[in-house]
């Protein structure tokens, strides 16, 4: 069975899971037009249907159970091998790597470099990944020794078995906006009065960030126009400068035409979340990762002064564990 068809079986087990295509596509971290359109093929590929529509979402078909029942062993016999093998032939003192995977931005380099000096100069490996799924799935798959994780509450990912999680960081999400912009003297902004700007957001498929975004949006009595999806900074940078608008995450960097300001009622919050197996090879840098994952972010207050104040009152408040 190659990967692909082993793909194919975690979507049936997914969408039968969830029990609603939009849900299995969060959790899934692609669009429902192509989860559906998936789903599609591989009913053509089986011939039959394998998912009844219902009012409230999708149930098997008997055709569906069946393929369900063998699916889930299957990828449990899957999931039982490479587990067994990355433990028999994967370990810290063999490698001599630290493996640390992440969003785009400086505090997993900055991390990852710190737990390699911990080690007594390990080597530090860097992964960047916005869809926090696939860091999931990697360090399922031992192929990540800790992964940080940019979440966003009400739009958790799923955690697998014999995963830790910790809750580092919960701050406020910014604005920013170009300094030429009409709100650009305001300290504060509400975000009903960006109602009528015009928005650059990370895609869906990319994290739930959009959806929760568009989730605060409908709070505050308005649907926001996100006129343009991307995550590539430089671009987004650019077209803030040209007069969009996006929203800036703890540690991002005013400058150049760019200011970032406070939401009234930080009505979007970003979770940093630290995840590790709980078979990880390298225990001495398990215990030690939380607090060098803080210390990362001591090192980059300079890039934001609201954030700057905000981690000077909040930095020591404890943080409850992820449901």
């Amino acid at each position: 069975m190659n990967e692909l068809e082993l793909r194919h079986l975690r979507v049936i087990c997914a969408v039968a899971d969830a029990g609603s295509l939009s849900k299995a596509a969060v959790q899934l971290g692609v669009s429902q037009p192509a989860l559906t359109a998936q789903l599609q093929r591989l009913e053509r590929r089986v011939g039959g249907l394998l998912f009844a529509r219902t009012g409230t979402g999708v149930v098997p078909t008997d055709l569906g159970s069946y393929v369900l029942t063998t699916a889930r062993l299957l990828l449990s016999e899957v999931d039982d091998l490479m587990a067994g093998i990355k433990q028999r032939t994967q370990t810290a003192t063999a490698t001599g790597v630290v493996r640390v995977g992440g969003p785009p931005g400086l505090i997993v380099p900055m991390f990852a470099t710190a737990i390699a000096d911990r080690l007594g100069g390990a080597e530090a490996a860097i992964e960047i990944e916005t869809q926090p799924i696939e860091l999931l799935r990697k360090l399922v798959d031992r192929k990540l020794d800790f992964a940080v994780l940019e979440e966003n509450p009400g739009f958790r990912t799923p955690l697998p078995s014999h995963l830790h999680a910790r809750v580092m960081l919960r701050s406020p999400l910014y604005v920013a906006i170009a300094e030429t912009h009409r709100l650009a003297g305001k300290t504060e902004i509400d975000l009903a009065e960006l109602a009528d700007d015009n928005w650059v957001m990370p895609p869906v498929a990319e994290g739930t960030e959009q959806l929760a975004f568009v989730r605060a949006c409908a709070a505050r009595g308005f649907t926001p126009r996100i006129r343009h999806q991307m995550s590539d900074s430089t671009t987004t940078r650019a077209l803030v400068e040209a007069g969009a608008v996006t929203l800036a995450k703890p540690v991002a960097r005013e400058g150049n035409g760019l200011v970032i300001r406070s939401l009234v009622d930080s009505p979007l919050v970003q979770e940093i979340v630290l995840v590790w197996h709980e078979d990880n090879a390298l225990a001495d840098a398990a215990r030690e990762a939380p607090k060098l994952l803080v210390a990362a972010y001591d090192q980059l207050t300079d890039t934001n002064p609201i954030f700057a104040s905000w981690w000077s009152e909040n930095r020591d408040i404890p943080v409850e564990e992820p449901g």
